[in-house]
Parts: C-alpha cells; structure tokens; sequence
C-alpha cells in the first residue's frame, strides 16, 4: 500500500496543541518533515484530514525543484517567513492566480532558500482567500489589544450575517480591542468587564459599559434582546462555556463567538462535545477554527 503525505501549516505557537490533538484524532499518522510552522505526516491510508489547530491542511506531494514550478499553469506561494526573498517568477505566478471555491488550490510553500514544497486542498468559503491562510485584515494603530484582529478574521473567515444597530454581549470586553472592531461594524456593545475600557471606546455612543464581573449578570440586567455573544476573555474554556451556558438559559442570540484558550491538552478533549453541546441547543451551524493571529487558541462560531 503506497503511503499517503499531508502537510499543516499553522502558528509556531500552536504545534505542541497540533501534536497532541494527532495523537488523539490522528494516531495512524506519523510525524515526517517539519520546520516551524510547518509540519508533514505519513500514514497508510488516506482520509479526511482538517485538524483543528490547522491554519491550513491538504496533501503533501513533496519537495520541488524551482524549474518544475515555473511550469505549473497556476499557484499560490507562501514563504515560512516574510524575510525569505521569492523568485520574481513565482511572485508573478502568485499574483495572477485565481482560485473559487470548491476548487482545488496549487500551495507553493517556500520553507528556505531554494527549499520549496507543494500542497494541494481544497478552497472553503471559511478559508481565507489568501496563500497559506495569511490574514488579510490591515494594520489598525488605533486597536487597543490584539482582540480586534482576532474578531476581524472571525468576522471574515465565517461571513458573519451581523447587522447594523444588532445588540452585542461582549464577556470580558477590557481594554476593548474586540469592542472597537464590533462598533465600526455599527453595532450596539454591551462590554462586560470590571476593568478600565480603552477611553476612545467610552465615548463611542454605542457602547455600554457595564463595570461588573460577568458572572455576577443575570436576566434582571437585560431589558433589550441580545443578539451576539461574543467573548475572548483569558479564562479556561470550561468557565466560559459554563457561564455562556448560563446566559443561554435567558438570553436567545443569533449567534456565540467565542475564541477559546486552549493552555492545557485536555481542553481539545471537550471541543467535540462542546460543539455537539451547542447544536442541541439550538444552533444549526457551529464551526471550529484556527484563525491566523492565534496562539494557543481556538475560535468557535454557533449559529442559529
């Protein structure tokens, strides 16, 4: 039986978490060629394989020489890091490359000097339309904490049906990276933290300030409908999800986003059941990903 190869791309900071989850989703597969960020696996039979702390997954067809790629008719090129310099050959080729989707991508993963390796997968509406699943959302100076670029590419990678003047339960909005993103959405944010908010955000007419612990919120101080959920705040999962729980209980939302922090293996044990968890409540569409400017993290989208 001829072995199969796969490869992964995801933040260097995620690979212990990748590791331990195909040990346990994956256990046929064996760890191949790696390089920070970049990881290959063997196994004999070949499936469906998208792991959770992927930014990216797909075949592996192995390493190619330059002259072999200057021949495909299209492909995108990643490079590991941004200071490798590319062949303008293969720049060009990038550029002009258009993939739809449900179609499959030609991935050009450049990992050194002269070291290129080809992957192929297939292009998902929830896939960044960039090479390598690079975040496509721009620098804002103005963002207070790294949450902004976090509910940016949710809001992307997942195409949010969010609309203008929805009201949005933000658990943990301090200092307000996540809040300042929501409002230029125009939306309503209900930012939940005991901490000091960003000053810029308090004077955004549409954002609420409620200075208390989430936990200490029940039905009592909710006179309007919520329509999101929306939190990364640094507790483990199992609070979060506990206390989403809770909020369930009197609050109905269109949809929960939560980024999930996954500092401990046996918090990728619970992801299964809690997505499981969240359909039988009610949610038709409920999605796991791993967004570019994550680290140890992991964002869940339930939809209504």
């Amino acid at each position: 039986m001829m072995s199969q190869f796969y490869f992964v791309l995801t933040n260097p900071e995620a690979e212990p978490l990748l590791k331990t989850e195909m040990s346990i989703g994956y256990p046929n597969f064996k760890l191949s060629y790696s390089r920070p960020g970049f990881l290959t696996f063997k196994t004999e039979n070949a499936i469906d394989f998208s792991p959770w702390m992927s930014r990216l997954s797909g075949i592996c067809l192995g390493k190619k020489p330059l002259e072999e790629l200057k021949s495909l008719p299209k492909a995108w090129l990643w490079k590991r890091v941004d200071s490798l310099s590319a062949p303008q050959e293969l720049i060009d080729l990038s550029e002009k490359s258009l993939f739809k989707i449900g179609e499959k991508v030609t991935l050009i993963m450049m990992l050194g000097p002269e070291e290129y390796w080809v992957g192929e997968y297939i292009l998902k509406k929830t896939h960044f339309q960039t090479p390598g699943e690079v975040s496509s959302i721009e620098k804002n100076e103005d963002a207070p904490s790294r949450a902004y670029y976090k509910i940016a590419e949710a809001f992307e990678a997942f195409d949010l049906p969010m609309d203008s003047q929805e009201k949005v339960l933000e658990l943990g909005s301090a200092p307000g990276g996540a809040s300042l993103f929501l409002l230029d959405q125009d939306l309503i944010v209900y930012g939940v933290d005991p901490a000091l908010m960003d000053k810029e955000i308090l004077k955004n007419y549409n954002f609420k300030h409620i200075k208390k612990a989430f936990e200490t919120l029940n039905e009592n101080n909710f006179r309007e409908d919520i329509d999101w959920i929306v939190s990364d705040v640094n507790l483990p999962p199992s609070v979060v999800l506990q206390e989403v729980d809770r909020f369930l209980t009197f609050l109905e939302p269109r949809g929960v986003i939560l980024t999930l922090k996954l500092h401990q293996d046996r918090y990728l044990r619970m992801l299964k059941p809690v997505v499981e968890s969240f359909k039988k409540k009610g949610f038709t569409t409920v999605e796991l990903k791993y967004l570019p400017s994550y680290r140890q993290e992991i964002c869940l989208v339930a939809l209504r």
